[in-house]
Order: C-alpha cells, then sequence, then structure tokens
C-alpha cells in the first residue's frame, strides 16, 4: 500500500539530506558508546534505488539488498545497538538473522483489527509501528484509530506514531498529497491519552517542529514517550541539539529514546547516534538514558534482559 509513498520519500529524502547533513558529515566525529544502545526506529526495507546510490553528503546506498543488509548489521554491531524496534516487508528475515536483537514491529495503519490481534497476542509482532496515519492526511485524534488504540491498550503493545516532519514538499509528492504539517501537532493526541491512560505510546521524530507542544504534552501527560529519529541526522546539527537540549533542560530526560529511522543508508546510523555522544550539554548519564536507559524501562525489560545488554556490549565492537 506505501510502495510508491515509500519509493517517493527516498528520492525527497536525499534532497533533505543535502540541505541539512553537509554540516553534520563535515564536523562528526567517530565517537563510540561503551554502553549498549537501543534503536527504538528502524526500517528493514529496501527499495532498490541505484539513481541515488550517493547523496550530497556523502551517504551510499547499497546496490543490491543483500549488501544493505550485511551493511545494516554492520552498523549495528559498531554502535553497541543491542536491539532494534525493526518493521517494514523484511522484519521476520531480520528476526531470523539476529533474534535477539530485533524486536519485531508491524505498521499495523490499515490492517484488519483481527488479523493486528492474532499477530500481537501470539508475538509474531511486539511493537505497533510507525503508525503513520499523517501520511493519509488523517488526524492521530480522528475517530477511525480509535480500534488501533484501544487494541494497543488493551494488549499493552506499545505504540510508535509518526508525529513531525515528512519529505521536504510532501504535499506536492504523488502519493503523498494529503500529507499536512499541522498534523504534526502533539496536542492533536490529548483526547487519545485522556482515553487511553495506559496505552504505552511514544511519539516519532519527537513531534519536530512543534517544540513547545511536545514540552508541554510531556509536562500533562506522564505516560508519553518521545523518540528523536530521523531528526537526529537529517536536521543540521545545531538545530538538533537545540531542539533536544531544550527538552532535556525541561526535565524531561528520561523520556527520551534514540531511534536512526534507518530506511535506505546505514551510514546514518553513525551520524545519528554520534550527534548524540557530540552534544556537550548531556551528561553521561543522560545520554546513556537516552540511548539506553529510557528505551530499556518503556519496553520493560527485565533487570536479566538489560545485565544481558551491557554485558554484550564488549562481544559486538
Amino acid at each position: 500500500m506505501f510502495k510508491n509513498y515509500l519509493f517517493t520519500c527516498l528520492f525527497c529524502t536525499v534532497c533533505f539530506l543535502s540541505y541539512g547533513q553537509q554540516e553534520n558529515s563535515a564536523n562528526h566525529e567517530n565517537y563510540l558508546s561503551n554502553f549498549p544502545i537501543i534503536d527504538m526506529h528502524f526500517h528493514s526495507d529496501w527499495w532498490g534505488a541505484p539513481e541515488v546510490e550517493e547523496t550530497q553528503s556523502g551517504f551510499k546506498s547499497q546496490k543490491d539488498r543483500k549488501s544493505y543488509v550485511t551493511e545494516s548489521f554492520k552498523y549495528l554491531k559498531k554502535y553497541n545497538i543491542v536491539k532494534a524496534v525493526t518493521d517494514g516487508q523484511y522484519t521476520l528475515e531480520y528476526q531470523k538473522i539476529s533474534p535477539n536483537q530485533i524486536i519485531p514491529a508491524h505498521s499495523s495503519f490499515g490492517f484488519p483489527i483481527d488479523s493486528l490481534r492474532k499477530w500481537f497476542k501470539s508475538g509474531k509482532y511486539k511493537v505497533m509501528g510507525e503508525f503513520e496515519p499523517q501520511y493519509s492526511g488523517i488526524s492521530p485524534a480522528d475517530k477511525s484509530l480509535e480500534p488501533y488504540y484501544a487494541l494497543a491498550e488493551e494488549l499493552d503493545v506499545p505504540l510508535g506514531i509518526h508525529i513531525g516532519l515528512g519529505p521536504p514538499g510532501a504535499p506536492y509528492i504523488k502519493g503523498m498529497e494529503k500529507y499536512r504539517m499541522s498534523l504534526s501537532n502533539p496536542l492533536l493526541l490529548e483526547d487519545v491519552l485522556v482515553k487511553h491512560p495506559k496505552l504505552k505510546i511514544y511519539i516519532m521524530h519527537a513531534g519536530w517542529p512543534y517544540l513547545d507542544e511536545i514540552v508541554g504534552l510531556l509536562y500533562a501527560h506522564p505516560q508519553v514517550y518521545i523518540d528523536i529519529a530521523v531528526i537526529n541526522w537529517v536536521l543540521p546539527r545545531k538545530e538538533f541539539h537545540q531542539y533536544l537540549r531544550r527538552i532535556v533542560e525541561a526535565g524531561y530526560g528520561d523520556r527520551i529514546m534514540y531511534g536512526s529511522d534507518e530506511m535506505q543508508w546505514p551510514q546514518s546510523i553513525q551520524v545519528s547516534v554520534e550527534n548524540i555522544l557530540s552534544a556537550d550539554f548531556l551528561t553521561r548519564k543522560e545520554k546513556e538514558d537516552i540511548l539506553y536507559n529510557n528505551a530499556a524501562r518503556f519496553l520493560k525489560l527485565s533487570s536479566e534482559e538489560m545485565k544481558k545488554d551491557k554485558a554484550a556490549v564488549e562481544g559486538l565492537r
């Protein structure tokens, strides 16, 4: 259903990268953490587009899926990413490759509730996301989405919803005409949260650029978490740091989770991690919280699982 959108998104992202990532690619250093990382926003799709194999930022897209998969897992290993919430058509294949590392997710939007119930109850999928009604011009508060929220709350399934930026010029791109930036306002979720107070929800992309609104939502609804996927490598580093710093200084560093939104260029994992580790306004503990601890708590990992993740770091490096 979203194949045309995804393929279009690929080309648009090249343009996005060329304006935002030039600064990042010029300045980043090879920071490596000595603690584990959880990626809350990872994709398994490879769309096969050799025409855009190299962006202006220097990111390269592999020419075949096999090499893309190899490269993706190489970056997961290099940056100590011990778990990755993964969606896309190859999710279950990725899980077979690394069953303890890949947490299978399903986008869910537009799929029958009965099927979703079966998949989530069986454990075939463990996270609902990337849930993205925004690309269909649907508000996150639309009544048509109620069955999805109700199911996620009932089964205690984490739900990651796309709130925020899409490709530049999205409303003028074929297949994405219904996208509206106004639907990125995180406060649109308030009635949903009040109706479903036990819903384990995280807002993807931290609702960029709605900074005041995301701070207000976090203040009013303590069950809400956010991920900082894609904004940590697409935006200029200065803009990303300003956005992140405000949320941390407002007191919500314990509800920010790392995500890469890796979608075509595995090198984006490197920049997204380094742009967090290089943030001089974050303490070491705050970096560890963003990169691992907050997600571990959100996902309700057991103390035993956390010990294994931390012990696995030396084996990954």
